[in-house]
């Protein structure tokens, strides 16, 4: 009973640990993304590829299925693409509805302007991604240790209430 308890206090506890890191890793490679459009001028798809490569593995099989929708011959737009992609990894990704608001509307507008705006769109998500990353971090500092404790104390509460 009190193993059942402090691993869902653990569980609760890691999504606080670990959301902060991926809102970084997304904020990663959006950057990469950014120079890739700025400098690099390649097409999507292989700009996609170049930065799976340098991405942590999550972040990194996301991008991979962006460009494989790309690529596919079912027509996808990159809009298309990233919103399939984000909602098949919605459930391997720690991030919240806010995050993915964010992300999906950045998807919206992919491949679908010229460079500038690409460029004016990628800046703005990434300071989303960091003001959410920041409040994150706060939610962190605040929850993490609470979730930890409480799936302990409830465990040991049931344990009392039960003998």
């Amino acid at each position: 009973m009190i193993f059942s308890c402090t691993m869902i206090g653990l569980i609760m506890a890691g999504y606080y640990q670990h959301r902060p890191k991926a809102l970084r890793n997304f904020q990663t490679a959006l950057s990469m993304l950014e120079t890739e459009i700025d400098f690099g001028q390649s097409p999507l798809p292989e700009a996609l590829n170049n930065i799976s490569k340098r991405c942590d593995p999550t972040t990194s099989m996301f991008l991979r299925k962006v460009r494989q929708l790309l690529l596919s011959m079912e027509g996808y737009t990159a809009s298309e693409a990233w919103e399939m992609s984000l909602n098949e990894f919605k459930s391997q990704i720690p991030l919240n509805d806010s995050d993915y608001e964010i992300l999906t509307s950045f998807g919206k507008y992919l491949g679908s302007s010229d460079k500038e705006d690409q460029i004016r769109n990628l800046k703005l998500t990434l300071s989303q991604l960091k003001q959410q990353e920041n409040l994150a971090l706060e939610e962190k500092r605040k929850n993490e240790k609470l979730w930890k404790y409480l799936g302990v104390l409830t465990g040991l509460m049931l344990v009392l209430l039960l003998y």
